[in-house]
């Protein structure tokens, strides 16, 4: 039995820092869609558990919620500036909303800001699909492809024809770093 609490404390030591996706791969997109499914599932049992009004299994579940969004965040980075953040954002909306469906039923079935469930709702909804798409290779490949030929088409190069900002070290104001010659502006 020792042995069982030993590994599992290094089970749960590893899994906790486990290194955050920075692209999309087979792996982030598999750990993204398994986050997703447990998150809609969350919700769904979420709403049925309200109607049933068990509040230690309300109790229970709000906590079930937070762990999910602990483990996108350890997954998926902190903010949605991170390569696949959306799927951090999607369990933080998943949380907006199940607090928002709590404070409603605290409050007789009315929400004390009208519109605050759908709003949760559809920002889960948004960013849900956006982690997935972004954790997708074969979508983020295409996508990368896509906003090449844009770049193309508007600069008459790929990303070399962006805009560079910098900083003069000395003088401290910033400045456009020349294009190549190539670029069309």
């Amino acid at each position: 039995m020792k042995i069982f609490y030993s590994f599992l404390t290094l089970f749960l030591s590893f899994s906790v820092h486990a290194a955050v996706f920075t692209e999309a791969t087979s792996e982030s997109f598999t750990q993204a869609s398994y986050q997703m499914s447990a998150l809609n599932k969350a919700m769904k049992d979420g709403a049925d558990l309200l109607k049933n009004g068990d509040l230690a299994a309300i109790s229970a579940h709000s906590q079930y919620i937070s762990s999910l969004v602990k483990k996108g965040e350890s997954q998926f980075g902190s903010t949605v500036f991170e390569p696949l953040g959306s799927c951090f954002a999607a369990g933080l909306f998943s949380r907006s909303w199940w607090n928002a469906q709590l404070a409603a039923t605290h409050n007789g079935g009315i929400e004390k800001r009208p519109g605050s469930i759908a709003d949760a709702l559809g920002e889960y909804t948004t960013n849900r699909d956006e982690c997935l798409k972004t954790a997708d290779p074969k979508a983020a490949a295409q996508a990368k492809t896509e906003n090449d030929a844009q770049l193309q088409e508007k600069l008459g190069g790929g990303r070399e024809c962006l805009t560079v900002f910098d900083v003069d070290p000395e003088s401290k104001e910033v400045f456009a770093k020349p294009k190549p010659a190539h670029c069309k502006s």
